[in-house]
């Protein structure tokens, strides 16, 4: 009887280390599985995070000879859309220029869509003033701004960045330093 008892103890041994060597490789596979889920699913996140780049294509100064004289700055830019998810912009101008005192000043100024009516032939098409950009999408139109005149007169300016802001707080911005004269 000690016999059989050795024997059935050894049997429930081996059949216990059997189970736990199981459990263990189920458990591996378990922990292997889980971590190409994290990993998908912090990718799936980053891809719906704002992302975007911005783009300058041309850059022009185009001057109303009528009274009262007026000055338009006008950018082509491209907008990429990185995310997977639609993203909404706005877009300022900021100018850094050196006043007569030497010392580097900056104005901002706001996109104005509206300014194309004042374009000879309005042959732009310019960005609205609150852009929307689709997941994964590409917008190429103009961002359009007037230059205040008085501002500038006697002084030089050093680079115009053109800043784009989504709805949460993320930027791109995009240097120009010369500006083509358009000429009509």
């Amino acid at each position: 009887m000690a016999n059989e008892t050795n024997n059935n103890d050894f049997f429930w041994t081996i059949v216990s280390a059997i189970a736990a060597v199981l459990s263990a490789l189920y458990a591996f596979r378990s922990n292997l599985i889980a971590k190409k889920a994290l990993a998908i699913s912090q990718k799936e996140y980053a891809n719906k995070q704002a992302d975007f780049d911005l783009y300058v294509i041309n850059s022009y100064r185009w001057t109303l000879d009528k009274e009262p004289k007026r000055k338009f700055l006008l950018f082509n830019i491209t907008i990429k859309n990185k995310s997977e998810t639609a993203s909404s912009f706005v877009a300022n101008l900021e100018i850094e220029y050196i006043n007569t005192d030497n010392v580097v000043s900056r104005i901002i100024l706001e996109h104005n869509p509206d300014l194309v009516k004042e374009m000879p032939k309005n042959e732009i098409t310019p960005f609205p003033k609150d852009l929307r950009v689709e997941g994964k999408g590409i917008e190429s139109k103009w961002f359009i701004f007037e230059q205040p005149i008085d501002v500038f007169r006697g002084q030089r300016i050093e680079k115009y960045s053109i800043k784009t802001t989504d709805t949460h707080g993320n930027f791109s911005t995009a240097e120009v330093v010369i500006i083509k004269e358009l000429i009509k």
